[in-house]
């Protein structure tokens, strides 16, 4: 039993290389609304992160029912790109409820990304037919996307 109490999920935290090619992923690719960036520095910060002289540029994007925050670290300059498999401990993905995957297919691939795979269905388990795919985002981080069965 949790021994505090906690009220909702406030938001996702996505770190990135290029804030503005997140943001126009975002914006351009779902229709999301996004946030006027911020810059985020001083010994708050740093004492938060644990990343010394951590200076930050940050914006949100406004997915239906969930806050992304995209923040992009100009200090330090040193950074490594993560090479987390989805079998590897510490990997996230975000996933999205879509109406219709075809559409879906079709506006990441007009935005210029890929599906890791064909859309799959899944064929039992509580989610049977359930359509599933993987797309990435200009960071490589995963993207889910699922349509429930049609009614």
């Amino acid at each position: 039993m949790a021994k505090f109490k906690t009220n909702k999920i406030d938001h996702t935290g996505v770190t990135v290389s290029d804030l503005d090619a997140s943001l126009a992923f975002y914006r351009d690719v779902f229709g999301f609304e996004v946030t006027e960036k911020r810059r985020l520095k001083g010994e708050f910060f740093e004492t938060l992160t644990g990343v010394k002289d951590a200076e930050i540029e940050a914006a949100n994007v406004m997915a239906p029912g969930h806050q992304i925050e995209l923040l992009q670290y100009s200090i330090p300059g040193e950074k490594r790109a993560s090479e987390l498999r989805p079998c590897d401990p510490g990997f996230v993905h975000l996933a999205f409820e879509v109406e219709d995957m075809d559409e879906v297919i079709n506006a990441i691939k007009a935005g210029g990304f890929e599906p890791v795979s064909p859309p799959l269905t899944s064929e039992a388990g509580k989610r049977a037919g359930w359509r599933a795919v993987y797309t990435r985002d200009p960071d490589g981080n995963v993207i889910e996307f699922l349509q429930p069965p049609k009614s």
